[in-house]
C-alpha cells in the first residue's frame, strides 16, 4: 500500500541529492515536484457517514432540530411559517448536524445558512404532508439516515412517504429509486394508485408504464373503486385518449355518471365537459334517445342535448346512405372517431392447410358485428393440427403436424396486433387440447406422427415463461377438445386407441381433469350447458368431429351445477338441421360466439 512521499523526514539522506533524504530523484528532472501518489480509502468515507449517523441518532454534537408536524392536504413545503393551533399534536422532533443536511441537499443548504429564521434558531418546522399526521417516524428516520449513509430499505408499506419525503427535501436519486421500486411493483389492481402517483410526484416514465397498462385494460380498471376517486383532470385525460381499451363508448357514459354522482355537490359542474369527450356517433341510436337523453344531467343541460341530437341526425343520415360532408357538423371532429383500443368480438383462423396441401401461417380476423374479414399478423410457424387457448390478454397457439413447427407457440397480442414467441411445448405433438385454467396454460394429451398418441400433461406458467411436466393422464388421449369449469375442471371429448397401444381402432371418450388435485375421472358427457357443448356432443362420433378443431370455452360456473347438465341424451335437432354436406368435412374449424356456433371450412361440397 502507498503512502503521500515528499514529507519532512528526519535524517542526513546519506548518499542522496540534496532534497532527496532517500535519495530519490524525480524522472522528469530536479526541477520538477517530488513524486507522489495519493491514497484513497472508501471504507474511510463509510465509516465516517456510519459514524456521523450514529452520533445524530446519540444526540451527539446536533446543533439543529427537525420538527415534523401533520396538517394534511398540503403539499408545499413549509418550513418554519407553521405555528400549532390547539388542536394540533405536538411535532415529532429529529435533531441532526446542520453541516451533514446542508451537504446533502439543496433543499437544506440555504436553509440553514443565511439570514433565515431557521438558521438562526436552529430549528426547522415541516408541516404540509399528505397525510393528516404527517410522515410515520420510522420513515423519516430512513430518509435522514439516508442523507447521512447513501442507504435506504424501501418496502411497498413506506415507499408512499418515502417519495413524498424525498421530493420535498430534493432528494434526487432516492426519488428515482423509488419511481424504479415502483415499476417492480405495478400491478393492473395498484396502476391506478401508481398512475396518481407518478403524476403527483413527476416520475414521467413510471407516469408512462402505468398508463399503458391502464390504456390496455381501461374497461376492467374502470370496474376498481379507486379509479373513481381520481381528479377531474385525470378522468379527462383518459377520456380523450383514443387508444383505451374500452368494450363499447356506452360503457363510457356509465363511468362518466359514476364518477360524477360519488360527489355531485363538487363533480356537477364537470359533466358538461367530460360529455363533449364522449363519441356519441358510436353509440347506438335506441342508447342514445333512451338513456342519455333523459340522463338528468343531460336534458338540464343545453349543449349537452344539442350533442345527442347531431349524434342521432348523424345516425339516421348514414342509415339513408346520404354522406355525412352534406350535414353541418357541429360537434368536435374526435368525437366522430372510434377509439382505436375499442373492443371487438372477432373470429380469428389460423394457419391451416392450403389447397396445394401446404400448412400455412396466414391469420385472418373475422369481425363479426361489421360482417366482414381481415387479415392479421402472420404467425412466424406453418400450422395444422395446432391446439389453441384463449386468456383475458392473449391468443396461444401451440403445436404442429409439420415436424419443424411442432414444438413451438406463440402468442397474439391484440393490443399490439403481433405474434410473440414464448417457451416451445416439452414435447413435439399435434391434435391435443390446450386449455386456461387459473392463469396458466394446460397442454393435455395429442398425437405424433410416429406415435400412437401421448398420456403427457404438462403446465405452463406465462410469469416465468416456463413448461412443467406433470403426472400423465391414465390413457392416451387425442384430437383433444376441452372446455373449462369453475376455473378448475377441465372436460375432454378425445380420442384413445382400443387396445391403448397402437392406432388399430379408435374410441371416443370424454374425460375430466381436476387441475387442483390432478385426479382424472371418466364421464359421460360434456355438461350440456349451452349450443355449443350440445352441438360438440350431437357430433361427437362423426368423422367430421374427430377431425376438427373446437375453440376452447371457460364457463365460471359453480362445478357442482355443471355436473347436473351431464346426460347421455343429447336432441337429434341439431344434427337434423345441419346442411348434409358439413359432416362430410374434414378440418373444419369449430368456434362459437355468444349462443352461435360457426364452422369454418375450406368448402362446404
Amino acid at each position: 500500500m502507498a503512502a503521500a512521499g515528499g514529507g519532512d523526514s528526519e535524517g542526513s539522506g546519506n548518499g542522496g541529492p540534496e532534497g532527496s533524504p532517500l535519495g530519490l530523484e524525480d524522472e522528469a528532472g530536479p526541477d520538477a515536484e517530488p513524486d507522489s501518489e495519493v491514497f484513497s480509502c472508501a471504507a474511510h468515507c463509510s465509516e465516517l457517514a456510519w459514524r456521523q449517523n450514529e452520533q445524530r441518532r446519540l444526540g451527539l454534537f446536533c446543533d439543529v432540530t427537525l420538527a415534523f408536524g401533520g396538517g394534511g392536504n398540503g403539499g408545499e413545503g413549509d418550513a418554519g411559517g407553521a405555528r400549532l393551533s390547539g388542536d394540533d399534536p405536538p411535532p415529532r422532533e429529529f435533531r441532526a448536524h446542520r453541516s451533514v443536511l446542508a451537504a446533502a441537499t439543496e433543499y437544506f443548504a440555504p436553509l440553514l445558512s443565511g439570514d433565515f429564521a431557521e438558521s438562526r434558531s436552529g430549528r426547522v418546522e415541516l408541516r404540509k404532508w399528505n397525510s393528516e399526521a404527517g410522515p410515520d417516524p420510522e420513515t423519516v428516520e430512513t430518509v435522514i439516515s439516508f442523507m447521512y449513509t447513501g442507504r435506504a430499505r424501501v418496502s411497498p408499506g413506506n415507499v408512499h412517504e418515502v417519495l413524498e419525503l424525498a421530493d420535498r427535501f430534493l432528494l434526487i436519486r432516492l426519488k428515482e429509486f423509488c419511481g424504479e421500486f415502483l415499476k417492480k411493483k405495478l400491478t393492473l389492481s395498484n396502476s391506478v394508485a401508481i398512475h396518481s402517483l407518478a403524476h403527483m410526484y413527476s416520475l414521467n416514465q413510471l407516469a408512462l408504464k402505468a398508463a399503458d397498462m391502464i390504456r390496455r385494460n381501461f374497461y376492467k380498471v374502470i370496474q376498481d373503486e379507486e379509479f373513481y376517486t381520481l381528479p377531474f383532470h385525470l378522468i379527462r385525460d383518459w377520456l380523450s385518449d383514443l387508444e383505451i381499451t374500452v368494450d363499447s363508448e356506452e360503457v363510457l357514459f356509465e363511468m362518466v355518471l359514476k364518477w360524477v354522482q360519488r360527489s355531485p355537490d363538487e363533480r356537477e359542474e364537470y359533466f358538461g365537459e367530460l360529455f363533449k369527450l364522449l363519441r356519441l356517433s358510436q353509440m347506438k341510436p335506441t342508447y342514445l334517445t333512451r338513456h342519455v337523453k333523459s340522463e338528468r344531467l343531460v336534458s338540464s343541460n343545453e349543449a349537452c342535448l344539442k350533442l345527442v341530437s347531431e349524434a342521432v341526425e348523424s345516425h339516421a343520415l348514414r342509415a339513408e346512405n346520404v354522406q355525412l360532408g352534406t350535414f353541418q357538423q357541429v360537434t368536435s371532429p374526435v368525437t366522430l372517431l372510434p377509439r382505436f383500443g375499442q373492443n371487438m368480438d372477432v373470429i380469428m383462423v389460423i394457419g391451416g392447410v392450403s389447397e396445394g396441401g401446404d400448412y400455412l401461417s396466414e391469420c385472418v380476423g373475422y369481425f363479426i358485428d361489421e360482417d366482414r374479414w381481415v387479415n392479421l399478423p402472420h404467425i412466424h410457424n406453418h400450422l395444422d393440427g395446432h391446439a389453441v387457448a384463449v386468456t383475458e390478454s392473449y391468443v396461444y397457439v401451440a403445436g404442429s403436424m409439420e415436424p419443424g413447427f411442432a414444438k413451438t407457440m406463440e402468442r397474439y397480442n391484440p393490443n399490439r396486433n403481433v405474434w410473440e414467441q414464448v417457451s416451445n411445448l416439452i414435447i413435439r405433438k399435434h391434435s391435443f387440447g390446450l386449455a386456461e385454467v387459473n392463469g396458466s396454460i394446460y397442454s393435455i394429451g395429442g398425437h405424433g406422427n410416429f406415435s400412437p398418441g401421448f398420456k403427457e400433461v404438462a403446465v405452463y406458467h406465462p410469469d416465468q415463461d416456463k413448461w412443467q411436466n406433470l403426472e400423465s393422464a391414465p390413457k392416451i388421449l387425442r384430437d383433444v377438445k376441452v372446455i373449462t369449469i369453475d376455473d378448475r375442471f377441465v372436460y375432454m371429448a378425445a380420442r384413445t386407441p382400443v387396445d391403448g397401444e397402437t392406432e388399430d381402432g379408435l374410441r371416443a371418450v370424454i374425460i375430466r381433469y381436476d387441475a387442483d388435485a390432478r385426479q382424472w375421472q371418466d364421464t359421460e358427457s360434456l355438461p350440456l350447458l349451452d349450443n355449443y357443448c350440445c352441438f360438440q356432443m350431437a357430433v361427437a362420433n362423426t368423422n367430421f368431429y374427430h377431425t376438427a378443431s373446437c375453440c376452447p370455452r371457460s364457463y365460471p360456473m359453480d362445478h357442482e351445477e355443471a355436473k347436473r347438465k351431464i346426460s347421455g341424451q343429447v336432441s337429434d335437432d341439431i344434427l337434423e338441421s345441419l346442411p348434409p354436406e358439413v359432416l362430410s368435412i374434414e378440418g373444419a374449424a369449430i368456434c362459437y360466439y355468444k349462443d352461435d356456433v360457426f364452422i369454418i371450412a375450406r368448402s362446404l361440397n
